[in-house]
């Protein structure tokens, strides 16, 4: 397909012949766009499959904490600050899943323990979300917004009941990513690469594992560059500042056209019977 789109973008025919074809695939090779498929063994196909499934999985987990956060913006949107990085903090997790299992979409219910009670609930629940440490002002900033009165009250039982589930799914994938990733190491072992990858400084094991994940072996790559753009980085030269013209969209003031546009948002906003296509000097020139 790449030498089929590359003949047309030479002479805009589908004129064949080894010569012809010879010199495309030259520089498609040259710049990179193919190169010799990859021959893997078990080991090194063994890590592509892995990192496949650790990518997915991040993928899962990633729409887990956006969802999760849309739910709680609706139905409860105080429990979001009570901490600066909620989602990343071990106590909010335990102190969100302890009130979403007991309070059946209603946390206020929750308000008539005691701190003291909340806090010890929550201090078994955290080695389960991989804290060590508890931290009072989260724990005691989530107790304070049980009784938040903001967001959607119709919405909250069942936007918390779902919310319930997506942490816990949420839950479930980051221990199987951290699965993934410890057999990605493994894999790292095997092929005792790991000593040399940690050496580089911001470099860990599992980041090493998932560039190799993509890349492959690195001996069949003739150079760097090869090698960084098929990890899926694709460097490319900053030649943004050397660009001369004028832009086609003006920066200047708005077009009457825009004028219009806006100004039928507002309460004198035309009915759609009586929309009428602009005059054509009104559309943008480009």
């Amino acid at each position: 397909m790449l030498v089929g789109k590359a003949r047309e973008t030479e002479d805009y025919t589908r004129d064949k012949s080894d010569d012809k074809d010879a010199v495309v695939i030259a520089r498609l090779v040259a710049q990179l766009h193919c190169y010799v498929p990859e021959r893997a063994d078990e080991t090194w196909a063994r890590l592509r499959q892995l990192g496949a499934r650790r990518e997915r999985l991040l993928v899962e987990a990633t729409a887990c904490v956006h969802q999760l956060r849309d739910l709680l913006e609706c139905a409860w949107p105080g429990v979001l600050d009570a901490a600066a990085y909620p989602f990343g903090s071990s106590n909010w997790c335990a102190a969100l899943s302890v009130v979403l299992k007991r309070c059946d979409g209603h946390p206020e219910r929750l308000s008539r323990w005691t701190l003291a009670r909340f806090e010890s609930v929550v201090v078994k629940e955290l080695p389960r979300w991989g804290g060590l440490r508890r931290r009072r002002a989260i724990i005691e900033a989530v107790f304070t917004a049980l009784v938040d009165p903001n967001g959607v009250w119709a919405q909250r039982r069942g936007a918390l009941e779902r919310a319930g589930w997506v942490l816990q799914d949420w839950q479930a994938t980051t221990q199987r990513v951290a699965q993934v990733e410890a057999r990605m190491v493994e894999v790292l072992d095997e092929l005792e690469l790991t000593d040399l990858v940690t050496s580089i400084p911001g470099l860990s094991a599992v980041g090493a594992a998932a560039i190799l994940a993509e890349t492959g072996d690195p001996t069949r790559f003739d150079s760097p560059r090869a090698l960084v753009k098929h990890a899926g980085l694709c460097p490319r030269e900053n030649t943004s500042g050397n660009f001369c013209g004028r832009p086609q969209i003006s920066p200047g003031p708005a077009s009457a056209a825009t004028g219009r546009l806006a100004s039928g948002l507002g309460s004198s906003a035309p009915q759609p019977g009586d929309v009428r296509p602009l005059p054509i000097s009104d559309y943008p020139r480009r």
